[in-house]
């Protein structure tokens, strides 16, 4: 493990927009494996590069006949592979694709459809109930892609070409996502193919891929779909789409992923998956010293962490050598431990708004603590109040008819992502919390909650936690692990030991315990202001 500065990695073309980028890869190499997916009874199927171009310009002829050219269309569904065609036989084509949460209410998908102005859907049965007796859009079910895809290919022998020949335009409107915050109503970011092209570029010289990946991000996330599936398509690598998270466990074994894409809760239930079996077979303490020991001969540049950990490696298919993190804080703790099982946590840092990553730590080079380097063609300040800015091609066009919106974030071409930080000696940027979730004492004093859950979040026990204030002082609300539910005197006896260690001004007042998990959105990101306002 260097852990030093090297040259960015310059190995890959240059993709001007996504239509781009999946035909280069099908003349490329068509024959390769683009995506696999379960088929049922052990069955794995898998889509070539040429069946994904060619599927992609069947369905998207078909919905030019319909006449959706240029037209807003959602794309409701779980992940899948006719969900990935829809949205490229979109985009390719001139229309906007509007990927919604399919865990949204009836209400609100209806309101985001409006919101976007979309003509039509395409839905997965699965989730019908959210179009049923809808009559505002055409809807289209991913059931019948097979069918439409047929219908589009005749119209292809015919001579239709409307799609094929249709010539993207970098900076026109591709996509708008919505965003998931945890505060405040979603807000329809506004997408063009350069945006997207433009943030695979930059961030496959920061991070090399070496091998195949597992996606289990949802795709209406940016994060999901172009980091964890349009930017592994740009590698030349192939991607297995989890099935359900009810069997993640089975598809690691079997498909064996050299890189994953996760969000930190991810990354903290599986660390606590391992430590609570060895604790119920009596090996908790022998693996912590085998842990502390094989750090020990990792600095003497004697790897052990293969022989070690031969068990927990196998856990995740026994090839993982990377997860990408990003969406949230993940504390470094985790990062550490991972490492010492020998895999390296990586994280990254990115926002909706732009495309969406503007840091990652590298294969080779990596700060504990950070989010990585700054992309290159990413251009990064931090305001006199700390706020980190952004600009680059990558930045969002704007916020869907929303001008005001617009204009509070977008000031002289850059991008006020409203997270606080600072950018190191070395080029490593470091989060250090939201600026809308800062709690201001009456002293002056500003406080991070996320820097205090961090802190909290390591305790054994813990399963999640939210900081915030109250007129009592500042306040810790746990949801514990399932064996400590109830327990009031053991978390306030370890707040009371990290209180020890924390300025007078961060201490932990009031301990709070909840007897169910915190609200959250599809993102697994906690609705900060539902818990504050219970």
């Amino acid at each position: 493990m260097k852990n030093k500065p090297y040259p960015l990695y310059q190995t890959l073309a240059q993709i001007t927009d996504l239509k781009d980028m999946v035909k280069s890869r099908a003349a490329d190499t068509p024959a390769a494996v683009a995506f696999s997916f379960s088929g049922g009874k052990d069955k794995i199927i898998e889509k070539t590069c040429h069946e994904f171009d060619s599927d992609i310009d069947a369905f998207g002829t078909f919905l030019h006949a319909k006449g959706l050219k240029g037209a807003h269309v959602a794309v409701i569904g779980e992940n899948s592979y006719k969900w990935l065609v829809s949205f490229f036989a979109l985009a390719n084509g001139g229309s906007v694709a509007v990927p919604i949460d399919k865990d949204q209410s009836v209400d609100m998908a209806h309101k985001l459809m409006e919101a976007s102005d979309c003509k039509a859907v395409i839905i997965s049965d699965t989730y019908k109930k959210l179009v049923d007796g809808y009559t505002k859009v055409e809807v289209f079910f991913m059931s019948e892609l097979e069918n439409y895809i047929e219908e589009g290919k005749k119209l292809l022998a015919e001579g239709e070409t409307g799609f094929t020949s249709y010539e993207v335009e970098p900076d026109k409107l591709a996509a708008i996502f919505f965003t998931s915050g945890t505060t405040g109503i979603s807000k329809g970011v506004m997408l063009s193919h350069r945006n997207m092209a433009q943030d695979i570029n930059f961030a496959c010289k920061n991070f090399i891929l070496g091998g195949d990946t597992l996606a289990v991000l949802p795709f209406h996330h940016t994060f999901g779909l172009i980091t964890a599936i349009f930017m592994v398509f740009n590698y030349r690598k192939s991607v297995y789409i989890n099935s359900s998270l009810k069997y993640l466990l089975k598809e690691l074994e079997v498909v064996k992923p050299q890189t994953m894409f996760l969000v930190p809760l991810f990354v903290e239930n599986f660390y606590k998956r391992i430590i609570a079996t060895a604790r119920k077979s009596g090996k908790e303490k022998i693996l912590k010293t085998i842990m502390k020991n094989s750090d020990v001969l990792l600095r003497l540049h004697m790897d052990f962490r293969k022989k070690f950990f031969k068990d927990i490696q196998k856990t995740f298919g026994g090839n993982l050598e990377f997860i990408i993190c990003g969406g949230a804080p993940l504390n470094e703790h985790y990062v550490k431990a991972f490492r010492t099982f020998g895999i390296n946590i990586l994280n990254g840092y990115g926002i909706t708004e732009c495309s969406p990553v503007l840091s990652v730590n590298r294969n080779e080079y990596w700060r504990d603590g950070s989010v990585g380097q700054i992309l290159d063609g990413v251009s990064i300040k931090v305001s006199e109040e700390g706020e980190i800015l952004a600009k680059g091609e990558n930045v969002m066009g704007g916020y869907y008819k929303d001008e005001v919106s617009t204009k509070k974030s977008l000031i002289d071409g850059w991008y006020h992502t409203g997270d606080l930080g600072y950018v190191d000696e070395d080029g490593f940027l470091f989060i250090t919390g939201r600026e809308k979730n800062l709690i201001i004492l009456s002293n002056g004093e500003n406080v991070s909650p996320e820097e205090l859950e961090m802190y909290v979040g390591v305790i054994p026990f813990v399963a999640e936690s939210v900081v915030y204030n109250d007129d009592k002082g500042i306040v810790v609300e746990i949801f514990p692990e399932e064996e400590y539910l109830g327990n009031q005197e053991y978390f306030e006896k370890k707040i009371a030991e990290l209180n020890k260690t924390l300025p007078v001004y961060k201490r932990l007042e009031k301990v709070k315990l909840r007897d169910t998990e915190f609200p959250k959105n599809s993102s697994k990101k906690i609705l900060r202001n539902e818990v504050i306002g219970s």
